[in-house]
């Protein structure tokens, strides 16, 4: 009985001090090791929150107005999207997508999300091609949208949703107004993460077996370069205050940081153990690496480029869960 009211007197401090920074921003690290996200106060460099979601959470996406995070968890058997109420940190809905979803887009104009069903091998094929459509009021599946083979990961630039399909190589160019695909880029090996500039009208896309980054021009939506980075790239963050691209290699444990006037590399950072989710937060001038293999995050400044902090997700005493980070997002 003590034990119980010593548990249940550190979970209400907890969400007390949550309440009290309510607002604020926070890091959010999907473990897919253990099946929950890792809330981080970036003030402390400390988690202060652990999420248990789906299985296998793989990426993270927020909607800030409606205080609601969406995680995507891609184990096979579980295949849906957990859904976050970020004010009490809750499960408030679970929606079922397709089969080995990896990434989720957010359309919150119109009210709309977009799943990837990435992955469903039947013999020895990826059979998965389509998007999940899923109307964000009720958490309910609508429908499903053709794409390509494996869609990995995507994001929105003026209307227009860019998708790496891992399993065909190539990049659908989805136009949001009718939900049609309007465009197919052939790129020259599998792509995983996309990331855009606004301003610039550029998309980023990491071809892993390559160890480059495709660069797509999004008015014309055709291929306007190649970045050489480094061996498997794999996701990209765009500061487009700085005009910097931030992209993981994770066999070389490092990040390449791309200039987004010249699209070369002008500095490698080294980071943990096989990086793969990379998140900025321009305002604070900070960029997040989740370290697959070592179970910690490389923080950054990218004024300089330099390492001022690594967060540890080892067990602690207020939460007993950790394991095999992949996403990472700042909201």
């Amino acid at each position: 009985m003590k034990t119980k009211i010593i548990l249940s007197l550190a979970l209400l401090l907890s969400l007390s001090v949550y309440n009290a920074h309510a607002g604020a921003k926070r890091v959010y690290v999907a473990n897919s090791g253990n099946n929950t996200v890792s809330v981080i106060d970036p003030a402390k460099n400390e988690i202060v929150m652990t999420v248990r979601v789906g299985v296998w959470p793989a990426s993270i996406v927020a909607d800030t107005a409606a205080n609601r995070l969406y995680v995507v968890n891609s184990n096979g058997g579980d295949s849906s999207v957990s859904v976050i109420d970020t004010t009490s940190y809750s499960e408030v809905a679970k929606i079922k997508v397709g089969v080995g979803p990896m990434s989720m887009v957010l359309d919150t104009a119109a009210g709309i999300g977009y799943a990837a069903d990435t992955e469903n091998m039947v013999d020895g094929k990826n059979i998965n091609k389509t998007l999940s459509v899923i109307d964000l009021k009720t958490n309910k599946v609508t429908g499903k949208i053709e794409v390509g083979v494996g869609p990995f990961d995507m994001k929105m630039l003026d209307k227009k949703i860019y998708i790496s399909n891992s399993g065909d190589w190539t990049v659908s160019v989805l136009n949001t107004a009718d939900q049609k695909v309007i465009s197919s880029i052939k790129v020259v090996d599998t792509p995983l993460g996309v990331a855009v500039h606004p301003e610039k009208k550029k998309v980023y896309v990491a071809i892993h077996g390559k160890g480059q980054v495709t660069v797509i021009d999004a008015v014309s939506n055709k291929e306007a370069g190649a970045i050489p980075v480094g061996k498997a790239a794999w996701y990209i963050a765009v500061d487009s205050a700085k005009n910097r691209a931030y992209v993981t290699t994770r066999e070389e444990n490092k990040v390449s940081v791309i200039d987004t006037n010249t699209d070369k590399v002008i500095e490698t950072i080294s980071v943990g153990k096989e990086p793969i989710g990379v998140a900025v937060d321009p305002e604070s001038n900070r960029l997040y690496v989740a370290n697959h293999a070592d179970v910690s995050v490389t923080v950054i400044d990218t004024t300089n480029d330099k390492i001022v902090g690594t967060i540890k997700l080892a067990p602690t005493t207020e939460s007993t869960y950790s394991g095999s980070p992949w996403g990472i997002a700042v909201y």
